[in-house]
């Protein structure tokens, strides 16, 4: 029987990116509120500037609901690579 071994490697190059681009769109959501911010300073309550802003609400809480889906992926990845880490050492 051959000695079969997994290489983790490739798990942790996807929890990684998945890292990066967690930071990624945390910096864009992070952009996009002050942007908002910005359009009601300057725009004031106009129907327009507050339909902009409503927007970027919009898109701020639709983007955050993917980071927390992300990075519980990323979690789940780490946590599989642990296991398969954990299941080499114990033979």
């Amino acid at each position: 029987m051959a000695n079969n071994t997994v290489n983790t490697e490739s798990l942790e190059q996807a929890a990684n990116a998945l890292g990066v681009y967690i930071r990624e769109v945390e910096d864009n959501i992070h952009k996009m509120k002050d942007a908002a911010i910005d359009c009601s300073d300057n725009m004031g309550s106009d129907v327009y500037s507050q339909k902009a802003i409503s927007k970027l609400n919009d898109c701020v809480t639709s983007l955050s609901a993917t980071i927390q889906e992300a990075e519980a992926l990323r979690k789940t990845i780490l946590k599989k690579k642990q296991q398969i880490e954990d299941s080499q050492n114990s033979f």
